[in-house]
């Protein structure tokens, strides 16, 4: 999977995405633990949104990346929450715009920035910030010990890494290199692993996020007209078929810099 462009796939999904379709799946299936105002590209909750502001362990006088912000909604909600800087990093162009825009909405444009960057190479400095969240795109590194090391390249000493990512049994069809522990990556890199828990209703939560969607073509079709509804639909339901029946665990993995 080494030559996927990832960054044409995610400025096209961010795109052509069915946002208030999504929006009202979600909502049905997280109840009072979905992260509303975060509107988060991925199957993070509220409460796991709370869990990174109080263990990434930071206040106003730090900075700290979000790796794979998307539009940055869950970067924000911590840089809300915690008053430290928000530097978010992705590789879509479409994204970073999205995330930016979101930022003044929250009234964050002096204390955040959105930049562009990838797992391996993020252009930061050495030991440069107080701390590092990634949130479910850990799982789109092509190489997931280069980005552990990388993470750990711009960690200050003893700073705190907090990701959500899956445990795979072998590779889905379609998808970089998985691994069926990340502890042994995270060890290498010179992290310390505090806290390596699977997260809460995980599998319920993919399986009904995307019957929920796949159930809605009309509303999909009228946002996104019949040929993108169909792809959509298409691509979820190979999600369940070929991804979800590999996945062993989602993870929520607190480390700090050795």
């Amino acid at each position: 999977m080494s030559d996927v462009d990832w960054a044409r796939i995610f400025d096209r999904s961010f795109t052509e995405q069915s946002r208030s379709t999504r929006q009202r799946v979600w909502r049905e299936v997280y109840g009072q633990d979905y992260a509303e105002h975060a509107e988060p590209y991925s199957y993070v909750s509220r409460a796991e949104l709370e869990q990174f502001a109080e263990h990434l362990q930071i206040g106003p006088s730090d900075t700290f990346v979000d790796l794979g912000c998307g539009r940055g909604g869950p970067g924000l909600l911590v840089a809300l929450r915690t008053g430290a800087r928000l530097i978010g990093l992705d590789i879509s162009a479409v994204a970073l715009a999205d995330a930016e825009q979101r930022a003044e909405k929250f009234g964050l444009a002096g204390r955040a920035e959105f930049r562009r960057g990838g797992f391996a190479a993020t252009g930061l400095a050495d030991n440069c910030v107080h701390a590092v969240m990634s949130v479910d795109a850990l799982t789109f590194a092509p190489n997931k010990q280069q980005a552990l090391t990388e993470m750990a390249r711009i960690l200050a000493p003893e700073g705190r890494l907090v990701f959500t990512s899956w445990d795979y049994k072998r590779t889905p069809d379609n998808r970089p290199p998985q691994v069926q522990d990340h502890r042994p990556l995270l060890e290498r890199a010179g992290f310390h692993v505090l806290a390596y828990k699977e997260t809460i209703g995980w599998k319920h939560r993919w399986q009904a996020t995307s019957h929920g969607m796949i159930t809605r073509r009309d509303e999909l079709i009228e946002e996104l007209g019949e040929e993108r509804a169909d792809a959509t639909i298409a691509e979820l339901q190979r999600q369940l078929d070929n991804q979800l029946p590999l996945a062993t665990r989602r993870i929520l993995v607190i480390a700090t810099h050795r």
